[in-house]
């Protein structure tokens, strides 16, 4: 492995903790860990994760279970992974900061992605600032104000950001959200990476679609958890209008739905799309993602708000052009009609016009090559730059 000039003190390593969810938890705050631990090392760091005992009671988590059950898992470290932290128990926070402040890193990375965490990070970021200040801390904010936009939880995230030294934003609209309450205090901003781990050359569109019993001509794709601010229910009304005017068309719908799913099959039935619509109620194994995407035209993510999108990570992976509403950062990680479209707003009118955009541009615009370009310039290149010259 080469390392770089600055990581290297006479003989010793210089060292990063990063504090995480890391498999066999799942989602997109594991993934990003996995990453990482995959890019952090790669520089010639020493690299450590810090994974929590217990991220939500099971009271507060909506799906059926925090566990990912996949035989693949991206970058598997599990040597490099202590299991410490509560995000409950206060006990565990002391013991982490001990953890931390006998190995003595260099920096340590909090990812954050909701308030909820607030006092377990900003208590272990207290603890490091005043007692270990050769080490510096640094928050990576998956989001800043979560999706629900809760009044309280400005004051919750203020408070905990403060203890942090440095901060990483995965989109300039994240840099943005932070600027305005720490504008002093240094920002890397960078991109998620293109989410390339999984099995992705296994099914042609043909047999993807063959495997997973889908016979029309043009297939549209929603991906992952279902959660009211990701626009479903505009999507369902959308669709009612694309298959009056595309009548070979199919609308495949896959994630665990973390609300009453009778919402939206009672939408299907209202919107008379039932015979054109499959729902694929389940969180997705990483082995099992793939015929999925390869079997679509298009993905489609009709949301309300948004930071940035692992999702359009995913599609790009499998060089599947994306339809998405100009919400958050999302539009950052769009070439406007090359990978995909930017709708204004999730309304059906607009929905409808993307998609058509897309499907009838399949052959004229060479979607694939235009990814194939664009997606070099994600992965968080501007992440190990920031990380050099620490």
């Amino acid at each position: 492995m080469q390392t770089n000039n600055n990581i290297m003190q006479g003989n010793e390593q210089q060292k990063i903790i990063v504090v995480a969810p890391a498999y066999p938890y799942r989602g997109g705050q594991a993934l990003d860990e996995a990453y990482l631990y995959h890019i952090i090392s790669s520089l010639g760091y020493d690299y450590q994760c810090i994974s929590y005992t217990l991220l939500y009671p099971k009271i507060f988590f909506p799906g059926k279970t925090q566990y990912d059950s996949s035989k693949i898992i991206p970058y598997p470290h599990n040597e490099r992974i202590q299991r410490l932290l509560s995000s409950i128990n206060p006990f565990t926070w002391i013991k982490t900061y001990r953890y931390i402040k006998k190995e003595k890193p260099q920096m340590v990375i909090f990812l954050w992605w909701m308030f909820f965490f607030g006092p377990c990070i900003g208590i272990v970021s207290w603890l490091i600032r005043h007692y270990v200040p050769s080490t510096k801390v640094c928050i990576l904010a998956d989001n800043y104000v979560s999706h629900e936009n809760h009044f309280w939880e400005r004051l919750i995230i203020k408070k905990t950001f403060s203890q942090a030294q440095y901060f990483i934003a995965p989109s300039k609209y994240i840099e943005s959200e932070i600027h305005k309450d720490f504008p002093t205090k240094p920002i890397c901003t960078t991109t998620l990476s293109v989410y390339d781990c999984y099995n992705l050359h296994r099914y042609d569109q043909n047999s993807a679609r063959t495997l997973l019993g889908l016979n029309t001509k043009e297939v549209l794709l929603f991906f992952g958890l279902i959660r009211p601010y990701k626009g479903l229910d505009k999507l369902l009304e959308a669709f009612s209008l694309i298959k009056k005017q595309r009548k070979d068309i199919t609308l495949l719908i896959v994630g665990e739905c973390y609300e009453d799913i009778k919402r939206y099959t009672d939408l299907i039935n209202k919107y008379h799309i039932s015979d054109s619509v499959k729902l694929v109620n389940k969180f997705v194994e990483n082995e099992a993602i793939e015929p999925y995407f390869a079997a679509c035209d298009v993905v489609v993510l009709p949301y309300y708000s948004a930071t940035q999108s692992g999702v359009v990570m995913t599609a790009y992976a499998f060089e599947k052009p994306v339809v998405v509403t100009n919400v958050g950062g999302i539009h950052e990680e769009i070439d406007q009609k090359r990978t995909g479209v930017i709708i204004d707003n999730n309304s059906p009118e607009n929905i409808l016009s993307g998609v058509n955009f897309v499907l009838d541009n399949i052959g004229k615009i060479d979607y694939e090559a235009n990814i194939r370009i664009f997606k070099d310039k994600f992965g968080n290149q501007t992440l190990k730059e920031f990380l050099k010259n620490i």
